[in-house]
């Protein structure tokens, strides 16, 4: 866990983006111009999304590190601290390396506030504190994640990446990028750049259209990850599937890839990350061949997203926090209900925020446990005064098929499942929640009867 310095350093950053100054990138472009526009200094792959995103980078960032890459990762949001945030070869930025360039940034406020841009946000300082320490580290590749949309993202100031990445499309923060999925996609094409192709996953009609005709404005190559056909053939601890891709002159087909990431959706992001990387690899820009493609989708992992931290019993995580990640989760215990799950006693875990669609999720939950003959449930909350409160989430999930007991404390609640007797304990929702979890089972690891 971070140190008393970091902690108190996040203090400070919560404090100083209270204040709130303007939406807009005017105040992120003149921040970066007094640190030296770092951004100029590197080479990017920007990714953008709904869902997915963590998963695609993590898919990308494995592959060019098997072809003897270098590769800085920024992703949010953290799962235990605040470090996992900036990434360069699986090593997380150190308490004094967060701690001496985040200081460093935010020294500019007062300055950047007097010539009237206004204070930072969170996520201004975060982004530029990842591109300096990136800059200073020269890794040969950084891997940028948006935090919410795209066009007006804090990370849309670098203006040429290698290839742009926009994973599953769905209804998350409606309330700044709009109540439609095409409203949602418009928002996130924000990041297609003149001349530099882009990736999409989303299947849907609505979405399509609008990225592909942002990409048609931007004389920008659209590349459709939706319509690769892949058959798998493991459903398992290691997914194992075949697929083809075939849009005009571009065309790939690989059999018996392996995933260590769980589920369809996982299928489906590994697919977009490759077409990415075989992107930039078809332009010249990268050297990396097949068996490196498939060895670095092996390796590839991403903290809590249907983790498997522990086997006999199973201990899993997921970080299903909107009612697509929900869908993705309910779907994966299904399938794995025939496989590493049969016959087994399923004990569930789950909290979320109350401004997130609970009743919608609630709903999901319900129907996906009743498929899969799951009949137990403990409704905690995140430690967050945005916390759904567990009483209530018990109202909305106990039914005939369901029982459910509240306990309001989420430590509490990962004892009590432990004590269950269950073969698997599945503990899903808030981010919030999975990064607690994760916590004490790390701390009660070795305290586990197994």
């Amino acid at each position: 866990m971070a140190n008393k310095a970091s902690e108190e350093l996040i203090q400070r950053i919560w404090s100083m983006t209270a204040k709130k100054g303007p939406i807009g990138l005017k105040r992120m472009k003149r921040l970066l111009e007094l640190l030296g526009s770092p951004e100029k200094e590197l080479k990017f792959i920007h990714v953008a999304g709904t869902n997915g995103k963590g998963s695609v980078c993590q898919f990308m960032a494995s592959m060019l590190r098997a072809a003897g890459y270098s590769v800085g990762v920024f992703t949010s949001p953290h799962v235990m601290e605040y470090n996992e945030r900036f990434d360069i070869d699986r090593q997380y930025i150190s308490d004094d390396d967060f701690c001496r360039i985040a200081n460093y940034v935010m020294s500019y406020a007062d300055k950047v506030n007097d010539e009237g841009f206004g204070y930072f946000s969170e996520f201004e300082i975060l982004t530029s504190t990842a591109l300096v320490y990136f800059k200073e580290q020269s890794p040969d590749i950084v891997i940028l994640e948006t935090g919410i949309g795209g066009k007006m993202d804090m990370t849309n100031v670098i203006s040429h990446p290698l290839v742009s990445v926009i994973t599953q499309i769905g209804f998350d923060h409606v309330d700044m990028l709009g109540d439609t999925l095409a409203e949602i996609a418009e928002a996130k094409a924000g990041i297609i750049k003149e001349g530099i192709p882009v990736v999409s996953e989303s299947p849907e009609l609505e979405v399509k259209k609008v990225i592909s005709d942002t990409a048609k404005k931007k004389n920008a190559k659209f590349i459709d990850a939706a319509l690769a056909k892949y058959k798998i053939n493991d459903y398992s601890e290691l997914m194992s599937f075949d697929f083809e891709f075939s849009e005009g002159p571009d065309e790939v087909r690989m059999d018996g890839v392996k995933i260590g990431l769980i589920g369809e959706h996982q299928v489906r992001n590994a697919i977009t990350a490759l077409l990415a990387v075989k992107s930039i690899r078809d332009r010249g820009l990268i050297a990396i061949d097949d068996s490196e493609i498939k060895q670095g989708l092996e390796n590839a992992r991403n903290m809590g997203r249907f983790e498997i931290l522990r086997s006999n019993p199973y201990i899993v995580i997921d970080g299903s926090h909107n009612p697509q990640g929900l869908t993705a989760a309910m779907a994966t215990l299904n399938e794995l209900r025939e496989t590493i799950f049969k016959n087994k006693r399923i004990m569930t875990v789950f909290g979320c925020f109350a401004d997130k669609e609970y009743h919608n999720m609630t709903e999901i939950l319900k129907t996906g446990l009743a498929k899969a003959c799951c009949n137990e449930v403990i409704a905690t909350e995140p430690v967050s005064p945005r916390a759904l409160k567990a009483e209530e989430l018990k109202k909305l999930l106990e039914d005939e098929n369901i029982a459910v007991t509240a306990i309001s404390d989420e430590e509490t609640a990962f004892d009590r499942a432990l004590s269950s007797g269950a073969d698997v304990m599945l503990f899903l929702g808030s981010i919030y929640l999975i990064g607690d979890i994760r916590i004490f089972f790390n701390r009660k690891d070795g305290k586990i009867n197994v």
